[in-house]
């Protein structure tokens, strides 16, 4: 038995919401001062590495395996649950526990978070109006954008190494239960999770796998890259945090213009370019020294963040252009899996050769996928026709399988069977 979709109001969205901004927030800040505080530590680039790789693969567990969980429990009593354990974690960090144990640390707290992305997520999808979802989705967007950057100008002055980093992060996650389990605005029923068909992904559309595959494999191993690039430059930690905010609103905000171009070019030429140009920072990279001027830096990161990050919902938007509107919502999941595969590997990889050659590394290990790519994607456009129809971009999270439910394309569908607009 179906029901009509909610009537959207502003305060429908608004506490799921606050909740993932608080929690991205506390993300930020993290996440930036994590590889320093490794590097404090005494470990070295190899386990910075391994460390965000775990996490990483935490992530995929919890796309796969975290509905279960929450529909057994219900979807506040699982996002409590989940923000406690993550907090709770977040804290042990400050025993210094052995490499192994950070590992699994970070692995459980991969494995919460993206379970409270898919309850914030399905909370949202459950309130938003189908007329409404394309303008919803870019707001969530851009909610979590920015109060992650804001979480990482938080990192500016605080010690990697102490413990008023693990206490503020906690201290978010903390905090973003309240306008989650305080504030009553009903809870959705989770639909059946999306099956794991990465072969199926792969045959629809190689040239949108391989891109949302690169995305993870590059910018999501720059995420541990960046910190210790700036380190190997004798940078400040505010140089260094500033720098990974400019790449982080880079990724936020050069995709919207970005997308609206692909929307009336051939994609697959447009991620030829892109792929050529991601080639051409790296190389920039390569070239700058410890004494370039500072504004040039921002300018490099912010290309380096918007252009990394654009392969990923553009790959998505060429998978449904060639897809059954029926395998949208398992075509955009497995991508999604995809990419997270490419951001648990690429670090350890990575990393794992940057004592020996430094963090340069990174840009020569950028060059050759993305040349890599290059050839691949010039292969496809000149082996392949144009696909006959063409679905809207839209700048999709790398957060949780749910938030491809919002599909907003004329071919999705309320819960009361009639079409979008």
């Amino acid at each position: 038995m179906t029901t009509s979709a909610p009537t959207l109001s502003p305060w429908s969205v608004a506490s799921p919401l606050a909740g993932g901004a608080l929690h991205a927030v506390g993300s930020g800040l993290f996440h930036t001062l994590l590889p320093l505080r490794l590097v404090a530590d005494g470990q070295g680039a190899d386990a910075v590495g391994l460390v965000v790789g775990a996490e990483g693969a935490g992530f995929i567990l919890g796309c796969i395996g975290s509905v279960r969980l929450i529909r057994s429990v219900g979807e506040v009593r699982a996002y409590a649950a989940l923000s406690a354990v993550s907090a709770t974690l977040i804290l042990c960090l400050g025993l210094d526990p052995h490499l192994a144990l950070f590992m699994a640390i970070q692995a459980v707290i991969g494995f919460a978070n993206a379970g409270q992305a898919v309850v914030i997520e399905s909370w949202i999808n459950a309130m938003v109006s189908n007329v409404h979802r394309g303008r919803v989705l870019t707001l969530y967007v851009l909610v979590l954008g920015l109060f992650y950057g804001l979480g990482q100008l938080l990192a500016t002055n605080l010690d990697p190494a102490g413990h008023p980093m693990l206490m503020i992060t906690a201290g978010f996650y903390v905090i973003a239960l309240a306008p989650v389990t305080a504030i009553w605005v009903g809870e959705p029923q989770l639909h059946v999770p999306v099956g794991v068909r990465l072969f199926r992904t792969f045959a629809i559309s190689p040239i949108g796998a391989l891109a949302c595959l690169m995305t993870g494999l590059i910018s999501s191993t720059f995420a541990s890259i960046g910190p210790l690039y700036g380190l190997q430059m004798n940078f400040s930690q505010k140089t260094i945090v500033l720098l990974m905010a400019a790449a982080q609103l880079g990724a936020l905000f050069l995709q919207f213009p970005l997308g609206y171009l692909s929307d009336r070019v051939d994609r697959r030429a447009m991620m030829l370019w892109l792929s050529l140009s991601l080639a051409l920072v790296c190389g920039v990279f390569l070239l700058m020294r410890a004494d370039s001027p500072f504004w040039l830096y921002l300018i490099l990161f912010s290309l380096f963040g918007g252009i990394s990050e654009i392969f990923y919902p553009l790959g998505v938007a060429h998978a449904n252009d060639k897809a059954d509107p029926a395998d949208f919502v398992m075509l955009s999941s497995n991508l999604l899996l995809i990419w997270a595969f490419g951001g648990a590997v690429g670090p350890a990889i990575v990393t794992a050769g940057v004592g020996s050659f430094g963090a340069d590394l990174f840009f020569w290990y950028g060059i050759g996928l993305s040349a890599l790519f290059a050839g691949y994607a010039l292969f496809r456009l000149y082996r392949q026709p144009p696909a006959r129809k063409r679905e809207q971009f839209v700048a999709y999270p790398q957060t949780s399988p749910m938030v491809y439910e919002w599909t907003p394309h004329d071919q999705a569908s309320d819960s009361d069977g009639k079409a979008g607009p």
